[in-house]
């Protein structure tokens, strides 16, 4: 599995970093990321690059050089909580947020910034021009689009979506339904297995620092792939309860393990 080592990085931070403090050495980085083989040049490469996007702020601890992260680099990792360890639930109703953006064409270059960041978070090209999503994105949308200053061009409608006769609900040719279900069971196929092997006979600390970092980078693009779509949408078969129950069971179970070889490796590096 292979992965920036920008995300690498943010992934370190979001599941290790904030609970101590969220700072950590640029020695300690690169000793936890060896295990991940990531090499020193390429942390230290990727750090500077996001302390210049601003997520990152360097700061010196006891005489270490280290990074911790900025206000923005927070709020982006508890947006990512939310959708990535939400409980689950799926919609029970029908809600759906529709988005509609007026540019001015001066400005005509926002136009993909709005599509791209709407896209991002799950939305799918609707009737006339707009875009929309299960209304549980509502806050969600809000927030990325106010972070991006695009806010000001985008109006929000919420509301219910009512087929005639038998026309098809509008998601089923919005969403690649078959796509987003063959991730889930590729997930499935490849973490279930593990899953299974640690309940067993569970490894050492470092193997669980490793299969925790790459259990969240194999989970973290389905909860974008498929937004919460409801049943009512979704076809026989569907596999995103049970791919998000092994996530969260592997996610427990791991979890101890990659703590405790966080912060013993932190110390060590941190020593010399």
């Amino acid at each position: 599995m292979t992965k920036s080592p920008r995300d690498r990085i943010l992934d370190t931070y979001g599941l290790f970093a904030r609970d101590y403090g969220g700072w950590v050495a640029v020695s300690g980085l690169i000793a936890l990321l060896r295990e991940l083989d990531v090499d020193a040049q390429a942390v230290r490469s990727a750090a500077s690059r996001m302390k210049r996007s601003g997520l990152l702020v360097p700061e010196r601890v006891d005489g270490k050089a280290g990074y911790a992260l900025s206000a923005d680099g927070r709020e982006i990792l508890e947006a990512g909580d939310r959708r990535i360890f939400g409980n689950g639930a799926r919609p029970s109703d029908d809600r759906w947020l529709l988005v509609l953006f007026s540019i001015p064409e001066p400005e005509r270059s926002k136009r993909y910034l709005i599509r791209s960041r709407l896209a991002r978070l799950g939305f799918a090209p609707g009737p006339a021009a707009s875009w929309f999503a299960p209304a549980s994105l509502a806050d969600e949308a809000r927030t990325m689009l106010r972070r991006s200053g695009l806010d000001g061009y985008v109006s929000f409608f919420e509301g219910d979506f009512r087929p005639h006769g038998d026309e098809p609900h509008v998601a089923a040719g919005a969403w690649d339904l078959d796509v987003i279900n063959k991730m889930y069971g590729e997930y499935l196929a490849m973490q279930q297995p593990i899953f299974e092997t640690w309940m067993a006979q569970p490894g050492s600390d470092s193997d669980a620092f490793a299969a925790h970092m790459n259990n969240i980078s194999a989970w973290r693009p389905l909860p974008y792939a498929d937004p919460g779509l409801p049943p009512s949408v979704t076809p026989a078969g569907w596999l995103a309860d049970e791919a998000r129950e092994t996530f969260t069971k592997l996610h427990r179970q791991l979890r101890p393990g990659a703590h405790r070889f966080y912060l013993q490796t932190l110390a060590t590096a941190t020593r010399r």
